[in-house]
């Protein structure tokens, strides 16, 4: 067996890391796990979640200590990501459908994660999310999230790195 990698097995094996990184970011928003919800973020990360907007860590706190959701699920679906040809970034969009349990009320939502990542010591992590919802739960504000489109001025096609950032030029 050679003892490298070629750069297509390479690309696999960073698309199916990222997407085991989604998967376990969701499952631990889902049980409130802290730890493994900052273990998730680069230590400069930033999450946009409409109506939260900060750094994962931050994201963390508010999903372990704010007493807003009694229970969430997240149900994951297809991702497509664009790991950059240096193998140290990547973008990725990510569908997803939620239900949460908001006092006696059940909010639904659906959309996309729309991310940003970057490879830390061999091992990839999140440093830029923004939720866009194609349907947002009831009482969110639309207009606190990034809008979907239908066309190429949806965000999944930009290539943001932060949320500070100019849409970079395709």
């Amino acid at each position: 067996m050679a003892d490298e990698i070629d750069a297509e097995t390479q690309g696999w094996i960073d698309k199916c890391e990222l997407a085991e990184l989604v998967a376990v970011l969701a499952s631990a928003v889902d049980r409130a796990d802290r730890a493994r919800i900052v273990s998730c973020y680069a230590e400069d990360s930033s999450d946009d979640h409409g109506g939260f907007k900060g750094s994962g860590r931050a994201f963390a706190d508010y999903i372990c200590d704010s007493g807003l959701f009694t229970f969430m699920h997240h149900l994951i679906g297809q991702s497509v990501f664009d790991v950059h040809a240096d193998g140290l970034q990547a973008w990725g969009e990510t569908y997803f459908t939620f239900q949460g349990g908001v006092g006696s009320m059940v909010v639904t939502g659906c959309g996309r994660y729309v991310d940003y990542f970057i490879k830390v010591d061999g091992r990839w992590q999140l440093k830029y999310r923004r939720v866009v919802p194609d349907l947002s739960p009831a009482g969110d504000d639309p207009s606190s999230y990034w809008p979907a489109s239908r066309d190429a001025s949806d965000p999944s096609y930009d290539r943001r790195t932060g949320p500070d950032e100019e849409t970079p030029d395709r």
